[in-house]
């Protein structure tokens, strides 16, 4: 599945690489042969025929190990003994001399590789005499062997002498996952989506190519305007569960027992594996990578690795129906706590026809929200009733909060709201109506919906509670009403924080920190507030059932992060994030490339940030977090206007086109945007050149719309702007505040001066400005200021110093003409002016006009920082 690269190179994967320089090699009288295990990878045999492939021999002969005359001298080769009937197998020179007469009658002396399976049944004599064999130049040795710990000692003796070389096959990052979607099937694939994909596959090269490569799964992972959409969960076809499945048969019974019951169960403790099939099957899964183990309170657990192998499992009926593996293990399992463990043991429980109480199932369901599987859940649910009416225990108003978060999970708000308003008006019970209150509240602080569902259903509990506990007035509430002012743009006379300590009740502690954090953030205190985020985060990574509130904390606290500059804090939650594996991060996709997009675009990298706002567009068209879109499509639209793009009218029109632009202060920014672009709608200008209106009350957002006002042209906006950005801390504002304070003077220091102070602090795309205004107050090549301007044009990142069209004078003034060229090599190979000046016949005093020029058009300062510089 290859593709012709722009510059017209056909280009490969990673494990294409691997693979053909492995059969090149199989063909050369370098090595004596290639050693191919499952490895982490799997799929020896697709490994294989790929090298063979690469390799192309005249011929190729297979011989097979097999455990039935595994003590028989060569009765492996009797695909190369068959017309040697008279032969003396007590002669290893005659059994030699035969062999090497058959491949030479059916190879006429071309080439020819012998491919070995089961080598773990090879006889002595057989391995022998197949390495004497590949001592040939024509003759090379391709062994395909099960786990790496089965070999033989006499093909491990070899190994170790370098005569049979491994074929070390890649184990993939994130990055090379996105590479491969990009080079290799012709399309990007979010940053985000290639972590997961990475996650499922273990980084096996092998696995990505099947899943990838499956014409079933094409409903699956959708291309869309040249953007890989995924699910949240990749899930396989039967034909590729089946592909996947078959690579188990590898394995011994005892070992693909223990692979198939891990797997099923998520994890189990080693000492259940152990317990039933002893220390060497599992011994030798862990060294193929096929189980991983991680150590918790002391107690040692298994994973199957990659987790695609367990859906792959969870995929085959025989296996997942398997009453055998099911009656020996089932009660070692009764006391798994992890959450995946929860779920596939109730799957596992339905699928061998094991009664399941309604109870487990809605447990289930609810593990599988938790983990935001919508999916799965969904399956359970549809095993319980919707009818309230006749629900005695309160499992199927329960149940149906869970149906309603599987519709908000997977995008479709509307129908969960009405969900939960029906059971509302049902008078669920107050456990129930407690659940829906938290759900309603982190559905409207998520989108903006659901407010007077939220207080109808504060009204009932309140009715139907006891007398002197109104739910309204708890701490939480409250806590949650003043959150409700702040995203507002509100800022409360008296605000709750400010006088209590933070709760010993997460729920609450959560809340007090949101509360927190949003008053900060009005203030201007970005990075107090993210602080308090942060803390709010941590408690929904420690704590399971708090994390619904997960996915407003990170939109609101990435984007505070990236908003404010804050470049080191915001690499350092993603990472948080991604290695606490956080099930619902995967929702965010879309949401990240617009963090990446909009941090690449202020560190001036615009060609990279607009590939990230264009994926962001079209992820977010499907996604439940879309109210970012409208924001996403202007970032696009700016950043194309910025550099000249020609899909500028494309992203006007898909901003056009939208309905709904989001909560306030999106809604503004991306209206901001517009109108910068000269595309905003008829209430944008009034808004950007009037007063800032009150949605807008933090003092970070004020500053960017007011600098967008500058680019828009606005009467005194320069001035308006200095005043909006005096006093703020974060890196972002204290950059735009000493650019427009040097702009407003005018002089030629302080332009210099903010330029190196943005540069410092990754605010790269307002360095052009300074520059731009340089160059237009102090013309002429040989000033002091184009030196200066050079400098900094030189600490550009590439994308910047190409694109922005306010360098492009300073590029022109600053490129060497052929003979500066010529004298500046010169000077870097160490020869000095009157050598110069003799080589080209002319004066000292013209060599040394045209160093000074080279220096002021490079901003060097010394002859010897032209040698120093790269060519």
């Amino acid at each position: 599945m290859k593709r012709v690269s722009p510059a017209g190179k056909l280009t490969g994967s990673i494990l294409d690489e691997v693979l053909h320089a492995a059969g090149r090699e199989l063909v050369t009288a370098r090595s004596g042969g290639l050693l191919l295990t499952t490895s982490t990878v799997f799929g020896g045999d697709f490994l294989l025929t790929r090298v063979l492939a690469s390799a192309d021999p005249f011929y190729t002969v297979s011989v097979q190990g097999t455990e039935s005359f595994s003590d028989v001298p060569y009765a492996p080769l009797a695909p190369l003994l068959q017309d040697s009937p008279d032969i003396d197998f007590e002669s290893e020179l005659d059994v030699l001399s035969a062999v090497r007469d058959r491949i030479q009658r059916l190879t006429g002396g071309r080439s020819c590789v012998v491919v070995v399976r089961g080598p773990e049944h090879l006889d002595s004599a057989s391995i022998a005499l197949l390495t004497r064999l590949a001592e040939s130049p024509s003759v090379g040795l391709l062994i395909r062997s099960g786990p790496r710990s089965k070999l033989p000692l006499d093909l491990e003796l070899v190994l170790a002498d370098g005569f049979i070389e491994e074929v070390h096959i890649p184990v993939l990052t994130a990055a090379d996952v996105r590479e491969y979607f990009d080079s290799i099937l012709g399309a990007t694939l979010p940053m985000l989506s290639s972590t997961l994909v990475c996650d499922v596959i273990g980084g096996s090269p092998v696995l990505l190519e099947m899943v990838t490569r499956d014409g079933e799964l094409k409903d699956l992972i959708q291309l869309r305007d040249g953007v890989w959409i995924l699910p949240r969960e990749l899930s396989l076809t039967d034909r590729m569960a089946e592909r996947i499945f078959s690579l188990i048969a590898d394995y011994a019974p005892e070992e693909a027992d223990v692979l198939l019951t891990v797997a099923l169960a998520h994890q189990i403790p080693v000492e259940v594996a152990v317990h039933f099939w002893g220390v060497d099957p599992v011994n030798a899964l862990l060294l193929e990578g096929a189980l991983s183990r991680e150590e918790d309170a002391g107690t040692i657990w298994l994973r199957a690795a990659p987790p695609i192998l367990g859906a792959a499992i969870r995929h085959q009926v025989e296996p997942f129906r398997s009453r055998r593996l099911w009656e020996n293990v089932h009660e070692h399992l009764t006391d798994l706590t992890n959450t995946p463990g929860i779920i596939h043991r109730v799957l596992w429980k339905l699928s061998v026809g094991v009664t399941v109480d309604d109870h487990e199932v809605l447990t289930a369901a609810t593990m599988a929200n938790r983990l935001d599987q919508p999916d799965t859940a969904e399956l359970l649910l549809r095993r319980l009733p919707s009818d309230v009416a006749a629900d005695h225990s309160g499992v199927f108003a329960a149940a149906e909060v869970q149906r309603a978060r599987t519709e908000f999970y997977n995008g479709r708000t509307d129908l969960a709201l009405a969900r939960l308003r029906r059971l509302v008006l049902s008078d669920p019970g107050s456990d129930v109506l407690i659940s829906v209150i938290h759900f309603i509240f982190q559905i409207n602080l998520a989108t903006g919906l659901g407010a007077s569902a939220l207080s109808e259903a504060i009204r009932r509990h309140t009715a139907t509670g006891p007398a002197g506990k109104a739910y309204e007035s708890t701490l939480i509430v409250r806590l949650g009403r003043e959150l409700q002012q702040l995203t507002a743009g509100i800022i409360p006379k008296n605000p709750v924080v400010e006088a209590t300590g933070v709760p010993q009740d997460p729920r609450e502690a959560l809340c007090w920190h949101l509360v927190s954090g949003e008053l900060l953030y009005r203030r201007g205190d970005l990075l107090g507030a993210a602080a308090e985020l942060d803390l709010a985060l941590d408690l929904v990574l420690d704590h399971e059932h708090l994390r619904n509130h997960g996915g407003y904390i990170v939109t609101r606290l990435m984007f505070l992060l990236a908003g404010g500059g804050f470049w080191d804090e915001l690499a350092a939650l993603q990472t948080k994030v991604t290695a606490r594996r956080a099930p619902w991060i995967k929702r965010f996709t879309g949401f990240w490339e617009l963090v990446e997009g909009l941090t690449a675009l202020r560190r001036g990298r615009p060609l990279t940030a607009l590939a990230h706002f264009r994926t962001a567009v079209v992820v977010l068209r499907a996604r439940d977090i879309k109210q970012f879109r409208p924001l996403a499509a202007a970032l696009a639209t700016y950043t194309a206007w910025l550099i000249g793009d020609p899909s500028l009218s494309d992203f006007v029109g898909e901003y056009r086109r939208l309905t709904h632009l989001g909560p306030p202060e999106r809604r503004m920014l991306a209206e901001a945007y517009m109108a910068v672009v000269g595309e905003a709608p008829a209430s944008a200008s009034t808004r950007q050149r009037g007063l800032i209106p009150v949605e807008a009350a933090n003092p970070q957002i004020r500053a960017e719309l007011s600098v967008l006002r500058v680019q828009i042209g606005a009467d005194d906006a320069v001035d308006v702007a200095i005043e909006r950005t005096a006093g703020l801390s974060d890196p972002r504002a204290q950059s735009l505040h000493t650019v427009l304070t040097a702009l407003a003077s005018g002089s030629v220091s302080e332009l210099v001066d903010a330029a190196e102070f943005c540069l410092d602090r990754g605010q790269d795309l307002l360095v052009p400005v300074c520059l731009g205004v340089l160059l237009t107050q102090s013309p002429g090549s040989n000033s002091k200021v184009v030196r200066s301007a050079s400098k900094l044009l030189a600490r550009l990142d590439p994308e910047l110093q190409r694109l922005h069209p306010q360098l492009a004078s300073l590029r022109h003034a600053t490129r060497l003409t052929p003979r500066e060229a010529t004298i500046a090599a010169d000077v870097a190979a160490g020869k000095t002016a009157k050598q110069i000046a003799k080589q080209y016949g002319v004066s000292i005093r013209t060599v040394d006009g045209h160093v000074e020029s080279v220096l002021t058009k490079l901003g060097l300062s010394s002859r010897k920082d032209i040698g120093k510089r790269s060519p």
